[in-house]
């Protein structure tokens, strides 16, 4: 079995360790370092992962890592990782937060909607992990899981969402009239909240990525 390990406090990366004959998928631009014996391959999705992903942002290819061996990865910015082990049902996570998952893993990109994606800040498309095994997701800041109850309701500001599981239903609103969009977007927070309906998990950064690159603009 594939050993996951994160390592540090507040400022985390994963270490893999990889048995002969066992290999995982990552996101190219995480790796850190690798032993010699470990080898990495690059793994196309097709015609329709790569125009899907041209369009989410994220990159058209992944990287197969396979063992013997350790390799080490991180996210592009301080935070945790977070393991959720499928068990046979499926997640969808926001493109920014993929890390890497088990090879058995059955992966792809599901349309958001243009609406969803367009005035929610987060792509056009989320990505859809399924079946059995791990998938490390890259947090901004902690994570917050939730497990809502069939009929419980939460709304979540779009960028602090980072995956939810499929039975939970999805959609997005937006925040207050002109004056709350124009007070809110002074502030630099979100304009839209996502409704995430039970029964299922969510899970949500507490810090946004959205948030924090305006924070930084602004300081320079």
């Amino acid at each position: 079995m594939v050993k996951y390990e994160p390592v540090g406090d507040e400022v985390q990366y994963l270490k893999v360790t990889l048995q002969d004959g066992e290999s995982v998928f990552v996101e190219p631009g995480h790796l850190i370092y690798k032993s010699s014996e470990v080898h990495i391959d690059a793994q196309a999705g097709g015609l329709h992962g790569a125009l899907s992903h041209m369009l989410s942002g994220s990159a058209v290819f992944l990287i197969k890592v396979s063992g013997p061996g350790v390799f080490t990865a991180a996210g592009f910015l301080p935070g945790k990782i977070l393991e959720v082990k499928l068990n046979g049902n499926s997640i969808l996570a926001e493109f920014n937060a993929f890390l890497a998952m088990d090879s058995g893993v059955e992966y792809s990109r599901k349309f958001a909607g243009i609406w969803t994606g367009m005035m929610g800040g987060e792509g056009v498309f989320l990505e859809k992990f399924s079946g059995n095994g791990s998938v490390l997701l890259h947090v901004h800041g902690h994570a917050m899981e939730l497990d809502l109850q069939p009929g419980e309701q939460i709304q979540v500001e779009m960028s602090h969402v980072l995956a939810f599981e499929e039975s939970v239903q999805y959609n997005v609103q937006r925040i207050g009239g002109m004056k709350t969009m124009l007070l809110a977007g002074a502030e630099g927070e979100g304009l839209f909240f996502a409704n995430m309906t039970g029964p299922g998990k969510v899970w949500v950064h507490t810090i946004s990525l959205h948030q924090l690159a305006l924070k930084m603009i602004r300081r320079q």
